[in-house]
């Protein structure tokens, strides 16, 4: 029998759970393994089942005269319980990851690159963080030359996903994390995803409220009409190997994958357009092995250049995260970490998950869903000084030199906006996020610094070259050292210390921006898991790959729609963003329709 206290605390968690199922109920679509039972030709062919290509995908095909085939590298999920129990770890077979190469900025060491390989992408196997964030973030795409992608234009599409916002007070800890930020003059924030996403808050989960299980792109978009609608086709289990165009108009015209459980080449033929879905790690690659990126590098590996297209593969971003570790001794309550080392703990909590939905497991597996986002200007007196120096550097220093000239434009105009946006209360700079365990993840969330996802292979199969570029630009250090210093100032609040809070990583030891600058590049790695921005919205001056109705520049019926059109990494978690570009990009295509 649960105790007042508790039943208290479930009802609160049933009433502001959000329930992010994002599509109505509809009819059923067709998934196949086998190539023969395909068309030889369709409406629009989508590369990519994942958060972004399976949105399209769903909309497009509500015309049931409009035929879709979408092609995906992995294979539907089969509901285990790591795919559906938020705490548990999901399965390793529904990702394939890299290891960038070695980062100067991080004392020569790689960091890994993630990538989803199942039918829902990055929805499927996240940590189920799912927020907007902040009018400033979208309102900068629309600054570098993108009409219509401002905070009110995308409003509306984030709207189509979630109507409220998870409270997850079962969280530990989370009263003296409120209290403490509180305590050195950081508010709450209790509406955090209406255009203003700084302080501390709650935030959102993409869960189904009704059994507190995951909520994906593929729950959401594609299990309800998998099996019924006609005019929709999905192919699990192949690889694309490039993008067929015709010689003279340069109309995108074909796929050509492979299975990968066999030798057999494939192509299907599309009437209307090709839409390349498969995130910002593997969509350069896609374009690049077709002929379409940078000339010096294609003919370099002897691929004919149908265009050259100097952005492909470039600008990409991430947020470089330092995993801060406290030791606590009066915690006043179990720690998540004994899900981890109390075998009857975890065996009596996911007892409790089955039997009624609630219990430490509801929890974000290694994560939480309390945070707090603070802009430049909160996190340190010195920030005009860092602003100043930013402004002063020569970015041409920072862009590889082959690069073509328009890369080194496009940079110049985004680190003057970016630089506007530190200056500013509006847009957050860090995130630290809290789970009530040891680690404290600090996010620089809005990075100046730029890497490249390049090919040095004609082999479809033969991973590109990472590099994030951590910590190239300065700035992004400076700021990284100030965010370390806030969260100590945190963790040395009144509500903290009732914890009993001591730093363990890096340790009180080290201290001054010099020592801490060296810890953190010892400690970082280059990615929140939130890669974007490697075939950008931009004008093609500046290095831009996309026009602002998604339409790649100098071929004809080739849309990208996945976070790779992101021209500026948006100061948060990326999953609910891509939905709402996916979103609009489906209204952009069906108005463009022949």
């Amino acid at each position: 029998m649960l105790s007042f206290s508790a039943q208290l605390l479930l009802s609160l968690q049933l009433a502001l759970t959000a329930y992010c199922s994002p599509v109505r109920l509809a009819e059923r679509a067709f998934v196949f393994s086998n190539v023969s039972a395909l068309r030889d030709e369709y409406d629009y062919v989508i590369i990519g089942g994942g958060t972004s290509g399976l949105t399209v995908a769903n909309r497009l095909t509500e015309d049931p005269k409009t035929t879709v085939l979408v092609i995906e590298y992995g294979n539907v999920d089969g509901q285990e319980p790591g795919v559906l129990v938020p705490g548990l770890p999901v399965p390793e077979k529904y990702s394939r990851n890299y290891q960038s190469v070695p980062q100067p900025g991080l004392n020569g060491r790689s960091s890994p690159v993630y990538s989803a390989a199942v039918v829902g992408g990055g929805t499927v196997v996240n940590g189920l963080f799912f927020h907007r964030g902040s009018q400033a973030d979208f309102d900068a795409w629309e600054r570098l030359g993108n009409p219509g992608w401002a905070w009110k234009d995308l409003l509306p599409y984030f709207k189509k996903q979630c109507s409220t916002f998870a409270d997850r007070r079962l969280q530990p800890l989370a009263e003296n994390f409120f209290r403490g930020w509180n305590e050195i003059g950081i508010a709450s924030n209790p509406q955090p995803n209406d255009g203003d996403a700084n302080g501390a808050f709650y935030g959102p989960l993409s869960l189904d409220f009704k059994n507190q299980s995951r909520s994906s792109a593929s729950s959401a978009y594609y299990r309800p009409i998998a099996g019924k609608r006609q005019n929709y086709h999905l192919i699990t289990s192949k690889s694309v190997t490039k993008i067929s165009f015709k010689n003279k108009s340069m109309q995108a015209s074909a796929v050509n994958f492979v299975s990968q459980n066999s030798t057999g080449n494939y192509s299907v033929k599309a009437r209307q357009e090709i839409i390349l879905a498969a995130g910002a790690v593997h969509s350069p690659q896609i374009l690049q092995l077709s002929g379409v990126g940078p000339q010096k590098l294609l003919s370099g590996l002897g691929i004919e250049t149908l265009v050259d297209l100097p952005g492909v593969g470039y600008n990409f971003q991430d947020q470089p995260s330092i995993f801060l570790q406290f030791n606590y001794s009066n915690y006043l309550d179990r720690s998540p970490d004994s899900l981890f080392v109390d075998e009857t703990y975890k065996t009596e909590q996911l007892g409790q998950y089955y039997e009624d939905r609630t219990g430490a497991y509801t929890i974000p597996y290694l994560g939480g869903s309390i945070v707090c986002y603070l802009p430049l200007r909160n996190i340190t007196d010195e920030y005009e000084q860092i602003i100043q120096t930013a402004a002063a550097l020569d970015l041409s220093t920072l862009v590889p030199p082959d690069a073509d000239p328009s890369i080194l434009t496009g940079y110049k105009a985004q680190s003057e906006i970016i630089l506007d946006l530190h200056g500013s209360l509006d847009a957050a700079v860090q995130e630290t996020a809290f789970g009530g365990g040891r680690t404290v993840p600090v996010v620089v969330i809005r990075p100046l610094s730029r890497g490249s996802i390049l090919i040095n292979s004609t082999d479809p199969f033969a991973p590109p070259i990472f590099d994030y570029g951590t910590f190239s630009h300065p700035t992004d250090l400076a700021v990284a050292v100030a965010a370390v210093k806030k969260n100590r100032e945190w963790m040395a609040s009144p509500a903290m210390q009732e914890l009993g809070a001591l730093e363990d990583v890096p340790g009180v030891q080290v201290q001054g921006d010099n020592a801490i600058g060296d810890a953190i590049r010892g400690l970082a790695s280059s990615t929140w898991a939130h890669p974007v921005g490697t075939l950008s919205m931009m004008k093609r001056e500046f290095g831009g790959v996309v026009d602002p109705d998604l339409r790649v520049y100098g071929v004809k019926g080739l849309r990208v729609v996945d976070a790779s059109v992101m021209p500026l990494i948006p100061a948060t978690h990326t999953s609910w963003p891509v939905y709402a570009v996916a979103e609009k990009a489906a209204d952009l295509i069906i108005a463009g329709k022949k």
